[in-house]
């Protein structure tokens, strides 16, 4: 149960789970794996526990995407949404040469964020 007491800075609880998925796209497939893309990312910000998402990807078509949820029910309720596991099939047909799944457990977290980027943003085009 998430207290008023044991959540973070960001409103998150002080432990969660973040799902981090690593993949290497294939050459195939590139308009609907972006229409999927997105629809999932919209599904998962439905789901109860969802809390959050960070997602890269290289030239090289190596990408990570990084889910945050408050419990591990929550990642196995994500991981047998229906729509979700049709996305995942399709992944495994169309997308990706490889993929891996990691599920882990965050216990602390840390944040910069440098006072010179609001100031820098402010002050462009003013010269």
């Amino acid at each position: 149960m998430v207290t008023d007491q044991s959540l973070n800075n960001n409103g998150w609880p002080e432990r969660y789970f973040a799902v981090i998925f690593t993949a290497q796209r294939s050459l195939s497939g590139d308009d609907i794996y972006d229409i999927t893309a997105d629809r999932m990312v919209l599904l998962a910000r439905r789901q109860p526990g969802f809390l959050g998402v960070e997602s890269v990807r290289g030239d090289d078509g190596i990408g990570i995407t990084v889910s945050y949820w408050v419990d591990r029910d929550a990642i196995a309720n994500w991981r047998q949404q229906a729509e979700h596991l049709s996305a995942q099939a399709l992944g495994r047909q169309e997308f990706y040469d490889w993929y891996r799944v990691r599920v882990a457990e965050v216990v602390a977290e840390r944040a910069f964020i440098a006072s010179n980027i609001v100031d820098a943003a402010e002050g462009a085009g003013d010269e």
